[in-house]
């Protein structure tokens, strides 16, 4: 969580999956207010994709769904979080706070003066678990204080 300057990570992660084992991240930089999506198939069923993510973007708050049973063995994001980010701040959103739509929304309002230029219509279709992640995180970076009572350690 320190980089070799002796400062706290900046980024905030938002994890969401589905049951196809897609994994849909947003990596949110408090300091450069930079958003970083990303969405891919993951096949490995310790979440090694995942997991590698993870630790490049060092982050001191991961936000994640209620954990639920994941199929084929896999341990799932939440389950992953729990046992090799134990000492990262841990959010837990409901379900209901990983959507797509709000997402798209969210960045076309926060990102562009010409919202139409990001060409989220076309990003849409393929990388809505990225933009669902993505709504929950701007959501807690914009009012971190709100959901104080989600945090877990």
């Amino acid at each position: 969580m320190e980089d070799d300057g002796g400062e706290r990570s900046s980024f905030v992660v938002g994890l969401i999956e589905n049951r196809a084992k897609e994994v849909g991240m947003a990596a949110f930089d408090l300091r450069s207010a930079s958003l970083h999506l990303s969405q891919y198939i993951e096949t490995s069923s310790s979440y090694q994709n995942t997991n590698t993510l993870l630790r490049f973007y060092d982050p001191c708050v991961i936000i994640v769904p209620p954990n639920k049973l994941a199929a084929d063995g896999m341990v799932g994001v939440s389950e992953l979080v729990d046992r090799c980010y134990s000492t990262v701040r841990k959010v837990v959103f409901a379900r209901g706070c990983f959507d797509d739509t709000k997402g798209a929304v969210l960045i076309q309002n926060l990102a562009a003066e010409e919202p139409l230029a990001l060409g989220l219509d076309t990003y849409y279709k393929q990388h809505y678990l990225s933009l669902a992640a993505a709504a929950a995180t701007i959501k807690w970076c914009l009012h971190p204080e709100l959901f104080f009572c989600f945090i877990t350690l």
